[in-house]
């Protein structure tokens, strides 16, 4: 896969991702966090997990020539490009993890949802439970299933099938809106059931024919949702009864449910835009409003209103659970910003129910065989599904990469110049007047720790 931007006209320009603000912020600041986080970060965010330096490495390789890119040349005209790899990483780098949103939404889309109602689920929990699924990760699954299994149990009461299933793709997400952790949980969830088929062999099969229900009441989902993040947590031996007693007699638990969007039958465009919103990036470069000389960077909200920003003097507008803007040193961005990288294989969209892969794959038996062979039609995995990154650009950036920026032909790739080629690159890139010398750089010094 590669990256690039366009210019006007639609026309594709490789990006230049080590000018952005966030790219020098990290290769500026990086080491030393990574230094000291053992000392200053490892009791608040858990012990340093190796995942981090790897995909902070690829992201400072990501859209560097330096380190390989494909030639594409035009036959007509001659004309000449060279597409830099990217680092495909989740959740840290801008650029590559919208590209995958953009993919599985799509896919999601097409290949997994039915032409029926939804409506948009989202599971939150207590500041108070928040901390077990920051240093437990895998109990981010389990809280995923727990969200599914209360939907499930709602909309089988409701049905009064106890044999229905709601078709649902329910996505994990650790953080809020100034990048702290906020483990909750967002759901596509049909506004229905789907009841079971009986086989040819006479077995009951999921997935079958689509019951319809009115929205239902929050306040069941709620209560269920409550029970199923307490027994969890009570069952990994993270809380006890007397911590279940105390939360129950908040006057606001912290517990909630919100299912107020809703999609009509068919609304394709509906369904990837939410599926997209599930999977967006942690952070937006967007909402970096400055990031200052010494590294201090301003992070605003999405829905920042604010008619002015922080200035000397002004640390007392930061208090309080309200505000819309943060103001980081460039350490501890770094250390919210990185505790949202996913471990290795840890999958953060899940389907259930009548959107479960067992049962689509059923549901596929079930369609008529194309062209009469015998063969039951199926639908592709995500990975079978991965488009081209030449499409995948063009729905990106509204540009076409293997369109000539000269004569308007379609360009060929011609060559895939890899990393480990370094004189080759180097030679390239030289001859081509596209090699930069690293800048020589005096170390940063390390921001000390706000006190008090």
């Amino acid at each position: 896969m590669f990256c690039g931007a366009k210019e006007a006209g639609g026309v594709y320009r490789p990006r230049h991702p080590h000018k952005s603000p966030f790219y020098k912020l990290v290769e500026r600041f990086f080491p030393q966090f990574e230094a000291v986080y053992e000392e200053r970060y490892q009791e608040r965010y858990g012990f340093w997990r190796p995942i981090i330096g790897s995909v902070v490495k690829k992201f400072l390789e990501c859209g560097d020539l330096k380190h390989g890119f494909a030639r594409v040349r035009c036959p007509k005209c001659r004309e000449e490009l060279f597409v830099p790899y990217s680092c495909r990483g989740r959740c840290f780098c801008p650029s590559c993890h919208q590209k995958r949103a953009l993919e599985k939404a799509g896919w999601v889309a097409e290949h997994v949802c039915a032409e029926v109602p939804h409506r948009q689920f989202v599971f939150t929990i207590p500041k108070r439970l928040r901390l077990y699924f920051r240093f437990e990760r895998r109990l981010l699954g389990d809280l995923c299933r727990a969200a599914a299994r209360t939907v499930i149990t709602v909309y089988r009461a409701a049905s009064g099938r106890p044999d229905a299933v709601p078709g649902m793709v329910g996505a994990i997400q650790t953080f809020g809106q100034l990048i702290h952790a906020h483990p909750h949980i967002h759901a596509l969830v049909t506004e229905g059931v789907f009841l079971p088929d009986l086989s040819a062999c006479g077995h009951a099969q999921a997935g079958g024919t689509f019951l319809p229900l009115p929205k239902l009441a929050t306040e069941p989902f709620l209560k269920l949702w409550e029970q199923e993040v307490f027994a969890l947590l009570l069952a990994e031996d993270k809380i006890t009864e007397e911590v279940v007693a105390n939360i129950r007699s908040w006057k606001h638990s912290g517990f909630s449910v919100d299912q107020s969007v809703r999609l009509e039958a068919g609304d394709q465009e509906g369904v990837q835009r939410l599926i997209q919103y599930f999977l967006r990036c942690p952070f937006s470069q967007a909402r970096m409003i400055e990031v200052t000389e010494a590294g201090k960077v301003i992070y605003k909200t999405e829905h920042n209103t604010a008619g002015r920003f922080p200035e000397p003097g002004d640390d007392e507008l930061l208090a309080g659970p309200s505000r819309n803007f943060q103001v980081f040193d460039p350490l501890d961005f770094l250390a919210e910003v990185t505790q949202h990288i996913p471990d290795p294989g840890s999958h953060l969209v899940r389907y259930y129910g009548g959107y479960s892969n067992k049962t689509r794959g059923q549901r596929a038996q079930r369609q008529p065989t194309p062209g009469g062979t015998g063969i039951p039609a199926r639908s592709p995995s995500a990975r079978e599904a991965r488009k081209g990154w030449a499409a995948l650009i063009k729905q990106v950036y509204a540009s076409d990469p293997i369109r000539c920026p000269q004569c308007g032909a379609e360009m060929k790739i011609t060559a895939f110049i890899e990393r480990h080629q370094t004189e080759v690159i180097q030679k390239i890139l030289r001859h081509c007047g596209l090699w930069e010398e690293a800048p020589a750089r005096d170390p940063p010094s390390v921001p000390e720790p706000a006190v008090g």
